[in-house]
């Protein structure tokens, strides 16, 4: 039988539609991949939907949230790109951006008792200091100043110390269950800047992490107020009465005092917070200080002037890249590293420093 040849109008229509079914392939394939796009760094959570939505009722398990705060939700070119590596390395966390109007409401909102000395703080960045004590004891999750790299996923980081992530919002829906009794504790998490535990900044806040409700965190809201009560304000500089120096005192007394015992929970059940979270005094807590290779790497203490020149954004030689190379990230194995911008002053912002993170410039 001689088969004869496929004519030429319908040669046509087979090649319109290979065509067709060649472009919808393409368009699918595209749309895939934007997907991918928007789904592989963090999500933005809105400050206001995490303000009114519910609290955790789950305290052995760090949520997968990210909180970083700035004046408003524009941020300076450096800044973006910081924030960004934290997103891109936990796309599975949803991250959340608080302004300075969203953290007096979040203050009015929960601790209404302690707005008067939030309100009689010298300048914004005192402010900013304490209400991310609040993120932790509210919400948990990880909190990071915007001159904060991440290099390395941060679910790893919390296994190694027996913690699991989760979604926040398994915390509170009953969705998550802790397969291990183990981590039934509430951790807070802190890094170590250096190696000299007696220096009075060893213990930065720049990064914190914890399981939602630690009672250490109302510890740091207890310091300011008596700071406040002493005498006047202004006379306190930022890092003593609410940045590093006050958290490494108030981390010293949680072990000194409280860390074998149930005094913080009992101290809870008679304050003004027992009505946020009930106290939990079956539930061990502890603090854990990182050591410097886990989260300040670049250390202005511990390596001086050696690294200064690249790694500190405010020189003119500061190179982003190099500055991972020369203080060796990886070999440590670091999750992140801090640049140190030092954009604040005690009045406001430090115009100086602030031109730094405002160029655009990678490096």
């Amino acid at each position: 039988m001689i088969i004869s040849p496929v004519s030429s109008p319908l040669r046509r229509v087979v090649g319109v539609i290979i065509v067709v079914v060649l472009i919808g392939t393409l368009i699918i394939l595209s749309s895939a991949s934007n997907s991918f796009d928007q789904h592989s760094q963090a999500a933005q959570l809105p400050s206001q939907k995490l303000l009114s939505g519910p609290l955790a009722k789950n305290f052995g398990v760090v949520p997968k949230l990210i909180h970083q705060s700035w004046a408003s939700t524009n941020l300076p070119a450096k800044f973006e790109v910081w924030s960004r590596t934290c997103r891109e390395q936990n796309p599975d966390w949803q991250w959340v951006l608080w302004t300075d109007e969203d953290n007096r409401n979040l203050v009015k909102a929960y601790f209404p008792w302690f707005l008067e000395y939030y309100d009689k703080l010298p300048g914004e960045i005192y402010r900013a200091d304490i209400v991310r004590n609040m993120y932790m004891y509210l919400y948990g999750g990880m909190y990071l100043d915007l001159d904060v790299e991440c290099l390395c996923p941060a679910n790893e980081l919390f296994k190694a110390y027996n913690v699991s992530t989760a979604l926040y919002s398994s915390t509170y829906d009953g969705s998550y269950h802790s397969s291990s009794k183990a981590q039934e504790e509430r951790k807070a998490f802190f890094g170590r800047m250096g190696t000299d535990d007696n220096f009075a900044h060893s213990i930065p806040n720049a990064w914190m992490a914890s399981t939602p409700g630690h009672p250490f965190f109302l510890l740091s809201l207890e310091g300011v107020i008596e700071k406040l009560q002493e005498g006047d304000p202004e006379k306190v500089k930022a890092e003593a009465l609410t940045g590093p120096i006050a958290l490494r005192r108030r981390i010293n007394l949680y072990h000194e005092k409280y860390a074998h015992s149930d005094e913080l929970d009992q101290k809870l059940s008679t304050s003004p917070m027992a009505n946020v979270f009930k106290p939990h005094d079956r539930m061990k807590h502890a603090v854990e200080v990182l050591p410097f290779s886990n989260v300040y790497p670049y250390s202005w203490s511990r390596d001086g002037d050696a690294f200064r020149s690249v790694c500190s954004v405010n020189s003119p030689e500061y190179d982003r890249e190099r500055c991972k190379l020369v203080i060796a990230a990886d070999h440590w194995g670091s999750y992140f590293i801090t640049y140190w911008s030092h954009s604040w002053s005690a009045n406001g912002h430090n115009s100086n420093n602030l031109k730094n993170i405002q160029d655009e410039a990678a490096h």
